[in-house]
């Protein structure tokens, strides 16, 4: 017995194995990326649609605008434009609770409530928790997507084409109606609630869908870095946030 186990991969000379399967033969040009994703994550191979679901998550989070993931992986370029790791490690460091990884808080929040004998009960504790304590449900809710964010639709319609939508799904529904019930205001699903809900009805843990936020954020923050390099905007906006700080000290 050796002293370090892993299931996930090994090598001799003349091949590669991951997850018992033949990287070049059964891997390499037959599973897809989300498929391969999936493999590694569970340790068995997605059954059907459920490759495709992963696909379609990791597209739904690769880039949304100038946020805080891109600007801190164009400043890091900046800085050190030997390093495109080191810009993009900078930026996958803001994939927290707040901004694009909230889904692993939503995921385990939906799979202890759909362990629970009395639905909806367990809809009702989540809404009085989260507004007792005046914080917004993770997945749910939108800045600028209103009345509905469309990627969380879309992966909704995907899981429905695929007859993965399940329980999960329906649960984030349920507890969509309840805020909106007691706010009074129209909230929508998110991409955070939608990833979170469907990768529960896929049997992944709530881990896993924090995960797919930072693989598929990643290739985003890549392709920020490179056309930083041919649209640069990194430096003006440091030159134009200097030209606006003052400073409030006494001397």
């Amino acid at each position: 017995m050796s002293d370090y186990q892993t299931a996930l991969s090994t090598y001799d000379a003349e091949s590669v194995t991951v997850r018992d399967r033949d990287l070049t033969s059964e891997i390499m040009g037959e599973l897809d990326f989300g498929s391969t994703t999936y493999l590694l994550l569970k340790g068995t191979p997605p059954r059907d649609g459920e490759g495709r679901l992963v696909n379609a998550m990791l597209a739904s989070l690769m880039v949304h605008g100038v946020t805080p993931h891109a600007l801190a992986a164009r400043l890091t370029y900046l800085a050190e434009p030997e390093s495109i790791q080191g810009a993009v490690a900078s930026g996958l460091l803001g994939v927290g609770t707040r901004y694009v990884g909230a889904m692993q808080e939503c995921a385990a929040v939906l799979q202890a409530a759909g362990s629970e004998p009395d639905r909806e009960s367990a809809v009702r504790a989540i809404v009085s928790e989260y507004a007792e304590r005046g914080d917004p449900f993770p997945g749910i809710g939108h800045p600028f997507h209103k009345p509905v964010d469309p990627r969380a639709e879309r992966l909704f319609a995907l899981a429905e084409e695929e007859g993965l939508a399940g329980d999960h799904v329906a649960l984030v529904r349920d507890v969509q109606s309840a805020f909106e019930e007691r706010t009074g205001k129209e909230l929508p699903v998110n991409v955070t609630g939608a990833i979170a809900a469907v990768c529960s009805d896929i049997d992944l843990p709530p881990e896993a869908a924090r995960g797919l936020a930072v693989i598929s954020r990643a290739t985003g923050l890549v392709a920020e870095v490179i056309e930083e390099q041919s649209r640069p905007i990194a430096a003006d906006v440091w030159h134009r946030t200097q030209e606006r700080m003052t400073y409030s000290g006494d001397r």
